[in-house]
This record gives structure tokens, C-alpha cells and sequence, in this order.
């Protein structure tokens, strides 16, 4: 069994590097020599977690708390702690700190990956105080070194960088000696959504175990993603045959599932469970025939009943960040628009055609008031696009998603499957992104005590570094520059991240953490922003007239719209012509 302790110089290790190459071999050796159930917890605490994020089980323990059980453990007045915790930025260093030299007992990964949990799940009267008294007594046994990452995961600020794919690709080159299985670990892990029960499989039965895993009902399924396009006339260069065309719903896209118990449960896009926000999706499924170890997926949006109108976006977000549920849920009524189905009655349809999911979707939802199925048309035709876009904007949709009729599910996957054309995407000179916050420069004048301009990153899954895109100080509503400074206080680092790669400067740093949508005129080469700078040669992409959009607290940074997508967008624009999507139909038709 190994201990805490060389877990936790593994992540300093890794806390001290910003090579992807280095990342994976650290990882890489050190998880080789763990049996499968060190591997699955490790899996975890590595992401300053003790369960896979769609368990939803955290700590509930405030810094001032945390702070409190330190004084317990190593006996040193408040005021020391305090002090420490000024000089040294955070509590896991002061921690580190206060425990000086002292080696602790070498308890296990396993033994403190269990203790750990234990004071998540501790609940009920006197909650408080238990998970106070077990943190001390924990930290008491603890070396300098386990102790600082220990009181980093209680936090909630254990996050050493290390991306979804970087650790999979770690965990190809330890259990099957090659980076090149990554895929067949990637494909395993886009269906249980879970690095700790990939992590297990692989080490307890190869590859072999993980090419035999399946949607499972009350996990949920990595769900797929569609590529876009400028014009609908660039469809025929992606997709030929039928077509089936279909509304794109303006609002929050949910992974219903219904376990063999008859539970129902339901998963944002980040994989988090919201079914306590939609009460009446899930009522309305409980009370209906959709058969147990069932999966299906759709967009939840706000709807006016009386005007048989779909509403925007902004409305859904009014009721989604609120706590009064049962008055919004008057205020904001809701219907859901279910397009796919994953798994029915436990029989695997991922790789079953979008037909075949379609047809067996229509005889497993009754429709409801609530409950609807997504708007479609079928056709082997491009042109018809462009009438069924005009369609689906009148009907108040925000555009319409285009999908290969004989495709599969590629759970986790952006492809050309499926493509997206949205309404702003007719408008040449603007485009949409979302991008990470990485910077800010403080504000001036009427910007006083807020941040008068944002930087912005995007993220590179194959390098795991986020690359600077834009400065954005347009958009901003008075009531959001307000805000700013307290939704990105959590993030605030001394220093620029070690991620972070860009030429320009910033009086605030921030981990990667936070995702805005930002919308611009068009992608241009610079000197300072680092996006595809290793393609472009002659600097990196950015973006020209940026501007503020919204929050996307439904994404993670991981999410956000990647360096590679935005050099296809910038290769398109620039080798495409000008003319618009329908005069080039006009064109093919005559011709």
C-alpha cells in the first residue's frame, strides 16, 4: 500500500511543472505502481476530489473553519495561522508551515482517502464540529507535505492543472505502456464520465474491461457536441445522404435518465446533477410510462404556454441561479424538447444510427404539455436547410443542428455527425466563443473597484496550457462590472498561471477556471495573443472588436471552445469566399 505522503510529492512535482510531456510521465510512473483501487482514489484527489463531480459531495467547510482545526492540530494560536496565511497566500502552505519538519504516521492513500470522505459525508446535528474535530485529528497525523494538500482538497483549492485528457493519457502509458491506447481509455471514459472507475478498469483488467463498458442509468453519458459552419452551404462538404435538420433549442441541454429503480435523475452539460432545478421535468417523468434503465437527452427551455412561443436563453438563466424554486417555477415556466436516446430498457444505442434512435425515441415518450419532442425534417437535400432555418428562427429557436441520419452517438466527441448554424452566424463579421478568464486589468473613472477590461484564453486539450485570445472591455452591463470582482475572487492567484500562455500583461491573475462567451468580428494575427502561434508561425490568433455575451456557468474550462476550432474558424474565413450562404445555393441549384 502506498502512502499519503508519496502521493502528495507527486503533486507537488506536478504543481511545478507546465510540460504536458513531463505531466504524463510523472503521472504515468507513479500510477503503474498502484494496485486498482489506489489508482480510482487517486484519480479523484488528484482533481481535489473524494468522488467522481456528478455526486455532488463536497466538503461544506469554510476557510475560517478549516483555520480553527488547525490551531487544534498543531496546538498554534489563531493569530499564528493568520499570519502564516497572509505571508504564504493560502492555508495548504501555512499548513505545510506550521507542521514543519515532522514526517507524520505514513498513513495510506487509501486511509486518507477514506477519512476525507468521511468529513464530506458527514451530515445532520453537530455536523460542524464533527468534521472540525476530524480534520484535526487527521491533520495531526499528517506530514508537513500530505498536510498542505489535505487542507488544499477540504478547500476546495487543490487544483494542479492537470486536464481530463493529459490524465488519460497518463493512464494509457502506465497500464498499457503506450500513449497511443489513449483512445480506447478516452472512449471508456466518455461514457462513464468517471476517471476514477476508468482508472479502476484499466488496472484490473487492460483494455479488455474498458472496450466492455456501457451507459450505466444514474451516470451520466459525456454528452456529444456538434461542429459549426459559416455557411449552411458548407454542409455538402461534411455530410452527404439524409439529413435529418433539426431545431437547436435556445436553452439548457439535460441527460435525463431513469434507473431500474424508477428513479429519475437529470445532468447538465458539466455533468452536474440539476434536477432539483426543473422539479416538474422530473415529476413529469416519474408519472410516465418511459421504461426503467432508461437515457435520453434535449434542451430544457423557457416557454410561454399561452403564446405557444419559445423564449430566450436569458429568460431559462433567471430561474436556473435561483433558490426560490417553487416561485420561479410560476414565474418561469419550462418545457424540455428531447432529441436522442442513449440507452432504453439497458440495451446500449450508442452506436445504433441516429435513425434507428430516433424511431425507437418516438415509441418510448408520450408527449406532454412538458414533455415534447425536438422539431426535425428529414432530407438528402442541403437547400432545405436554409428554409428549415428560417423556420426555426420564427418559431423563436436559435437556429438548427444537421445530423447524419446514419451516424452514431459519439459520446464526449465534436464531429461533423452533427453540425451547428446558428442565427449569429449569418452576420459576417461577428462570431461567438467561449473563452477562459486568465487576467484583468483593474478599471478606471466609472470602472473604479471593478475590472475595466478581461483577458481571455482558450484551452488546448493536447498541450493542457489555456493561450490568450482577446481583451474584452466592451459588453459589460453597470450591474455585471459590479459584479465581477466578487464572482472572480475565488480565482485570484499571485502571478500568472503556469498554464497560461500570452504576451500581454495584467493586474490580475486568475485560474483558468471561469468561462464567459464572447463574441468578435473576426480572428487576426498578433504579436502579444498565443493562440495557434505554433501553426501561424508569424504570432498567434485574436480576436478583433470583442465583446461580453454572458456567463457560461454551464461549461468548465475544459469546455470552452479550443485552439484548434478556432484556427479551422480562422482558415475557413480566410480561404472562403464572400458570398452568402444563399446565394451559393442559388448557385448549385442552377448548376
Amino acid at each position: 500500500m502506498r502512502a499519503f505522503g508519496e502521493l502528495a510529492e507527486v503533486f507537488q512535482k506536478l504543481e511545478r511543472t507546465s510540460s504536458s510531456s513531463v505531466l504524463v510521465a510523472i503521472l504515468a510512473a507513479f500510477l503503474s505502481r498502484l494496485n486498482p483501487d489506489e489508482a480510482k482514489v487517486v484519480a479523484y484527489l488528484l482533481r481535489g476530489q473524494v468522488a467522481a463531480p456528478f455526486e455532488s459531495l463536497e466538503f461544506g467547510m469554510a476557510e475560517r473553519m478549516v483555520a480553527r482545526a488547525m490551531t487544534i492540530a498543531y496546538a498554534a494560536p489563531e493569530q499564528r495561522v493568520d499570519r502564516l496565511l497572509a505571508i504564504a497566500g493560502d492555508l495548504g502552505t501555512a499548513a505545510e508551515r506550521l507542521a514543519g519538519a515532522k514526517r507524520g504516521d505514513a498513513k495510506t492513500i487509501l486511509s486518507v482517502f477514506d477519512e476525507l470522505r468521511e468529513i464530506a459525508q458527514t451530515s445532520g446535528k453537530c455536523s460542524q464540529r464533527l468534521k472540525f474535530a476530524k480534520l484535526a485529528q487527521l491533520l495531526s497525523g499528517a506530514s508537513a507535505i500530505a498536510a498542505k494538500y489535505i487542507i488544499r482538497t477540504v478547500l476546495g483549492s487543490h487544483r494542479i492543472g492537470v486536464a481530463d485528457m493529459t490524465f488519460l493519457r497518463a493512464l494509457a502509458k502506465a497500464y498499457t505502456g503506450s500513449i497511443e491506447n489513449q483512445r480506447f481509455v478516452e472512449a471508456a471514459y466518455n461514457v462513464l464520465s468517471d476517471l476514477g472507475e476508468v482508472s479502476s478498469h484499466l488496472a484490473r483488467s487492460g483494455l479488455a474491461g474498458l472496450k466492455r463498458v456501457m451507459p450505466i442509468p444514474g451516470t451520466p453519458v459525456r454528452m456529444m457536441l456538434a461542429s459549426r459552419v459559416h455557411d449552411l452551404d458548407g454542409v455538402p462538404m461534411h455530410m452527404r445522404g439524409e439529413m435529418f435538420i433539426e431545431y437547436k433549442y435556445d436553452g439548457e441541454r439535460v441527460q435525463i435518465h431513469r434507473d431500474g429503480n424508477g428513479d429519475v435523475h437529470a445532468f447538465s452539460r458539466r455533468l452536474e446533477r440539476i434536477a432539483h432545478q426543473y422539479p416538474e421535468i422530473i415529476d413529469a417523468f416519474a408519472r410516465s410510462d418511459l421504461p426503467k434503465n432508461t437515457i435520453l437527452e434535449g434542451k430544457i427551455v423557457a416557454f410561454d404556454f399561452k403564446a405557444d412561443h419559445l423564449l430566450p436563453f436569458q429568460t431559462l438563466m433567471t430561474r436556473r441561479h435561483k433558490h426560490d424554486i417553487p416561485t420561479y417555477i410560476k414565474k418561469v415556466t419550462i418545457a424540455l424538447f428531447v432529441f436522442d436516446l442513449l440507452l432504453v430498457k439497458n440495451r446500449n444505442l450508442l452506436d445504433q444510427p441516429l435513425s434507428e434512435r430516433r424511431r425507437l425515441l418516438r415509441r418510448c415518450i408520450g408527449q406532454s404539455r412538458l414533455v415534447r419532442l425536438s422539431k426535425y425534417t428529414a432530407s438528402s437535400d442541403a437547400a432545405v436547410a436554409e428554409h428549415y432555418f428560417r423556420q426555426a428562427l420564427a418559431d423563436g429557436a436559435e437556429g438548427v443542428v444537421i445530423k447524419a441520419a446514419d451516424g452514431p452517438y459519439r459520446a464526449g466527441k465534436r464531429g461533423w455527425l452533427w453540425i451547428k448554424f446558428k442565427r449569429e452566424y449569418q452576420k459576417q463579421l461577428t462570431d461567438r466563443f467561449d473563452l477562459v478568464v486568465v487576467g484583468a486589468v483593474r478599471g478606471k473613472g466609472h470602472r473604479a473597484g471593478s475590472y475595466g477590461s478581461l483577458l481571455f484564453a482558450s484551452f488546448d486539450p493536447a498541450t493542457n496550457r489555456y493561450y490568450s485570445l482577446t481583451k474584452v472591455g466592451a459588453g459589460f452591463s453597470d450591474e455585471m462590472l459590479r459584479s465581477l470582482p466578487k464572482i472572480l475572487e475565488p480565482y485570484v492567484i499571485r502571478g500568472k498561471h503556469r498554464l497560461v500562455d500570452t504576451g500581454m500583461q495584467a493586474d490580475v491573475w486568475f485560474e483558468p477556471i471561469k468561462v464567459v462567451e464572447v463574441a468578435g468580428a473576426q480572428l487576426i494575427v498578433s504579436p502579444v495573443h498565443r493562440v495557434a502561434h505554433d501553426l501561424i508561425k508569424r504570432g498567434g490568433l485574436a480576436l478583433r472588436f470583442p465583446r461580453f455575451v454572458r456567463l457560461r456557468d454551464d461549461k468548465t474550462a475544459e469546455q470552452a471552445t479550443t485552439v484548434r476550432e478556432i484556427y479551422d474558424m480562422f482558415r475557413s474565413a480566410t480561404q472562403g469566399g464572400a458570398k452568402s450562404s444563399s446565394q451559393r445555393l442559388r448557385h448549385k441549384t442552377r448548376h
